[in-house]
């Protein structure tokens, strides 16, 4: 059949779980991932051997599922004088019978003495959490996933705005469509120095429009001759700085436009 209507009547059962998924990859862009819901399936280790995985919704090749309350996995006790990566995925599984199934595994990597790597994973295990264990103590889980916002939030806007920390001026910050903004206008004063540097406001970007990394333009001054350079600043942490590059320095305004995915 090379058309089928999904959402309709044929007066017989038709959907299939394949139809759901191609559906649902098509509408969420990926095949395996978290949506934002609930504790987005947050882990924490409650003792050494015991994860605690929270709610949450996701999809392992497009099928979806969700976890309606904390769930306890268990994690094999480490080796004393040895370290090791555990994982923690949502493991797909179909019988022969056609049933189908997400559940929660704990893989158990191999401990060594050195610097462990994680355990081999299948095609049907979408990876949430590494769980990394140093002799018989466990460590705060890692999260290996980015939760898929909600298309409510996909064309939303965020602007910001404030003075200049410890001097004068503003920056302007404006972030949609996966890209940010900030306009800089300031006479920072934060020292003269060859290497001087400083946040250039409080603003402190909320964590979903922060940037992957760091990003960096050379700021710019009407009245700057033959003085070292400066550069401004947009961090992974969601803060903002000017950092002087070396070089004599004058007590100059600065401007530029800093522009970063996220």
């Amino acid at each position: 059949m090379a058309f089928e209507a999904v959402d309709a009547c044929f007066g017989t059962p038709h959907i299939s779980s394949d139809d759901l998924a191609a559906l649902n990859e098509a509408t969420i862009g990926k095949r395996d991932c978290v949506m934002k819901w609930g504790d987005d399936f947050k882990a924490v280790m409650t003792n050494a051997n015991t994860c605690l995985v929270g709610t949450g919704v996701g999809m392992v090749g497009g099928k979806r599922f969700w976890n309606q309350a904390a769930v306890s996995l268990t994690v094999h006790g480490g080796t004393q004088g040895q370290k090791r990566n555990d994982l923690v995925v949502a493991r797909y599984a179909k019988t022969s019978a056609g049933i189908e199934s997400i559940n929660p595994v704990v893989i158990k990597g191999t401990p060594v003495a050195g610097t462990p790597d994680d355990p081999a994973t299948t095609a049907n295990d979408f990876k949430l959490w590494r769980i990394p264990l140093d002799g018989i103590n466990a460590g705060d889980p890692v999260r290996l996933f980015e939760p898929v916002p909600p298309l409510a939030e996909c064309g939303e806007v965020g602007t910001w705005s404030a003075t200049v920390t410890g001097g004068e001026g503003t920056i302007d910050v404006t972030c949609v469509n996966h890209v940010g903004v900030a306009r800089v206008n300031a006479w920072p004063r934060g020292g003269s120095g060859s290497w001087a540097g400083d946040r250039l406001s409080n603003i402190e970007l909320d964590e979903r429009v922060r940037p992957k990394m760091d990003y960096t333009v050379p700021a710019w001054s009407a009245n700057r001759t033959g003085e070292g350079d400066v550069v401004l600043k947009v961090n992974t942490d969601g803060t903002f700085a000017w950092q002087a590059q070396g070089g004599s320095q004058a007590d100059e305004p600065l401007y530029g436009v800093l522009v970063w995915a996220y």
